[in-house]
């Protein structure tokens, strides 16, 4: 069994997960759709996206077998598990520490047949507890669809709440672009919407939607 290829599925299902929302210190704090849309927009405006684009190249590195800063991986009965460092400010170093574990569908072919994902936990930068779960395939060697997945996060600093169900993506990160589609069902705080994230550029864009507050698109 080869761990460290898998793994890298992981940690794109953890970019869409885990940098759905950054929250962290800011104006806003009220917790409301316009306090969501200012988190999401730290997201990009900060290094959110390179951050994690940084850690899935890291995570392909280590699938080559050499070794990387920052990623961790082990092999365990049917799966992997490990962690990836994460710099999500732009500061230069791996504050945050993405945690989970694949058990896959069908031991015998690895993450071609699919997997269990399972987020066990997201230590560093702001204080949050965070679990999920997801259906994951790796559908061409820079392709992993997302199904089914879930996660939930409460971010002891702001007292925000998180919750994404329904979690269907595909990401692609193929010719040096990082590209995320599909939507997502979220609730923030009690507030009830849609995420639909869409190709803009070599990037991606989220189209939040919901009833109680106006339609807006991040970045």
């Amino acid at each position: 069994m080869t761990p460290t290829r898998p793994l890298a599925a992981m940690g794109f299902a953890l970019v869409c997960v885990a940098g759905a929302c950054k929250i962290g210190n800011s104006d806003n704090n009220s917790g409301d759709a316009a306090d969501f849309k200012q988190q999401l927009s730290q997201s990009f405006s900060t290094n959110n996206i390179n951050g994690f684009s940084n850690a899935i190249h890291r995570l392909l590195l280590a699938a080559t077998g050499q070794a990387q800063t920052g990623v961790t991986l082990t092999p365990i009965t049917g799966g992997v598990q490990g962690s990836v460092g994460v710099d999500v400010d732009g500061n230069g170093s791996l504050e945050t520490s993405v945690n989970g574990k694949l058990i896959y569908l069908n031991p015998a072919t690895g993450i071609a047949g699919g997997a269990n994902f399972t987020l066990t936990g997201i230590t560093g930068g702001a204080p949050q507890t965070a679990t999920g779960s997801a259906v994951i395939a790796e559908t061409a060697p820079s392709v992993v669809t997302i199904s089914n997945g879930t996660f939930e996060t409460h971010t002891q600093t702001r007292g925000n709440d998180l919750s994404l169900s329904s979690v269907n993506l595909t990401t692609d990160i193929g010719g040096g672009a990082y590209k995320v589609t599909g939507t997502a069902d979220f609730d923030f705080n009690g507030l009830n919407g849609r995420l639909t994230f869409q190709p803009s550029g070599s990037e991606f864009k989220i189209v939040v939607s919901g009833s109680g507050f106006t339609t807006f698109t991040i970045p």
